[in-house]
């Protein structure tokens, strides 16, 4: 008993601290451009956008709503974090016990995973929120009480509202029945239909949005995932992966559910469920990062299930094993260099190599450009552009201009601003455009009659160029050739 208490009070201190390192982290670091994003997405709410749902824009939009700031916007991510720890020690005591919900509440507070869902504001943070809730009220609904099963819509719903990924443990969810000869009573009840019909009537609006801009989202995200890779991009991914989420975790989410597919006639129906959870999303991100160059963020959901994968196998082994520590461990230590690496350097990265150089990327650019308007009142009248759409948010976000900086996506994809702003409306204007080189580009010349340098700014992490970006005067805007 003793034991117990003690790594309960030292999982409840131990997550206050990683909360109190992600308040004074968000409330000291720019946000990184794709954050400038979804700030703006905030600022123009929508049932829809091109690259993803609106809920993040709601989240975000709910805590700037009296005031905008760095913190604020990322508020929404480490609360749903929080709340997601809260929310699996609180059920995890009915689906397993109380130490096993324990393990899982502090696998989600102290891994690196979720620890960057929680300090910088994306859709994957509402979406593992949802996800693991969604997965928690149908297991709840299957096997303790039928009452759980609309809760369990609801979040699947809004799961897959904040990230369409989320459909396939939504996939997993609905055959579970079907597969599983016990839970065939389900198949008959018309309430778990009702479920999947509540979900659907929570991703309606994104359905409805897409119909009326010319199905936006699903071309742009068909083009997105068929970007060609290769056998290096796949290692890349699931090596990367796999050293995100740390080694315990990493077996639990993507080898155990092969065992237990393996195994499928002698495992339990709780194991059958939290493994089809699991591996169905597995097998689709394995088989398109074949073919297809996928980010780590984009396999999330795998792990939503995974969770539960490992909370099984802590449950039968009654105890904390060795291995759960080292987990643990190992994650902190990830968390901790991360965190110092953003505030005092101690790792020989350079450039690219280095992923906290996207929180100072734009600082000299912002107080360059901030001068450059005071100084100069005519450059101030005119609009902002660029070709692609981090350097616009990051100005709207930071310097809020009189008119709001804009993308022009010249053989670029369309953006946010390509649905706020009709291009025709701006031809013949003369624009401030922002470059991320120091050369003008070559393929944007024919757009504009003339183009002259204004200011350079180039920002220094280390005594390294970690980014380089020049200011031009163009004139008279010929628009889309």
């Amino acid at each position: 008993m003793k034991n117990k208490n003690l790594f309960f009070y030292t999982v409840i201190a131990l997550s206050a601290i990683l909360l109190l390192i992600r308040i004074v982290f968000i409330s000291n670091t720019f946000l990184i451009d794709d954050e400038a994003y979804y700030a703006m997405y905030a600022r123009h709410l929508s049932w829809g956008y091109i690259d993803h749902g609106p809920v993040v824009a709601f989240v975000i939009w709910f805590f700037t709503f009296f005031y905008e700031s760095s913190l604020t916007v990322r508020l929404g991510s480490v609360s749903l974090m929080t709340l997601t720890s809260f929310m699996v020690y609180y059920y995890g005591k009915y689906i397993f016990n109380n130490i096993t919900a324990i393990a899982l509440s502090i696998l989600i507070s102290a891994n690196l995973l979720f620890h960057t869902n929680s300090i910088i504001i994306t859709p994957d943070a509402p979406l593992a929120f949802f996800t693991i809730n969604a997965i928690i009220f149908y297991y709840l609904a299957f096997f303790r009480s039928e009452k759980y099963i609309y809760f369990g819509g609801l979040m699947l719903g809004l799961a897959v509202l904040s990230k369409v990924s989320a459909l396939f443990p939504a996939i997993a969810i609905f055959i579970f029945p079907f597969l599983v000869k016990d839970m065939r009573g389900w198949i008959k009840n018309i309430h778990f239909y009702g479920s999947f019909l509540l979900s659907f009537a929570v991703f309606l609006p994104f359905v409805i949005w897409n119909f009326q801009n010319d199905f936006a989202f699903v071309r742009y995200q068909g083009s997105h995932i068929m970007e060609s890779g290769d056998l290096i991009n796949f290692i890349e991914l699931w090596f990367g992966v796999a050293l995100l989420v740390g080694p315990i975790y990493f077996f639990h989410s993507a080898i155990k559910p092969f065992q237990n597919i393996f195994n499928w006639n002698t495992i339990t129906a709780e194991k059958k469920y939290f493994t089809l959870v699991t591996i169905i999303p597995l097998v689709y991100f394995i088989l398109q990062s074949n073919f297809s160059r996928l980010e780590l963020n984009w396999v999330a959901p795998i792990f939503s299930g995974g969770l539960f994968l490992l909370g099984l196998e802590i449950n039968s082994l009654k105890k904390i094993p060795k291995s759960f520590i080292f987990q643990i461990g190992y994650s902190l230590v990830l968390i901790f260099l991360i965190m110092s690496q953003t505030f005092y350097p101690i790792l020989p990265l350079k450039g690219k190599s280095d992923p906290t150089n996207r929180y100072f990327m734009y600082t000299n650019l912002i107080n360059d450009t901030e001068k450059m308007l005071l100084e100069e009142p005519d450059l101030a009248k005119l609009r902002i552009v660029s070709n692609e759409f981090q350097i616009p948010s990051m100005i709207n976000f930071y310097l809020n201009p009189k008119y709001e900086a804009i993308c022009l996506s010249i053989d670029y994809h369309e953006t946010l601003y390509s649905f706020l702003y009709n291009q025709n409306d701006t031809k013949g204007e003369d624009f401030i455009y922002i470059h991320d080189k120091k050369d003008f580009p070559q393929k944007l010349k024919p757009y504009f009659d003339s183009y002259n340098l204004i200011l350079s700014s180039e920002e220094f992490r280390n005594d390294t160029s970690i980014a380089t970006y020049s200011i031009w005067l163009v004139k008279n805007y010929l628009g889309k050739i």
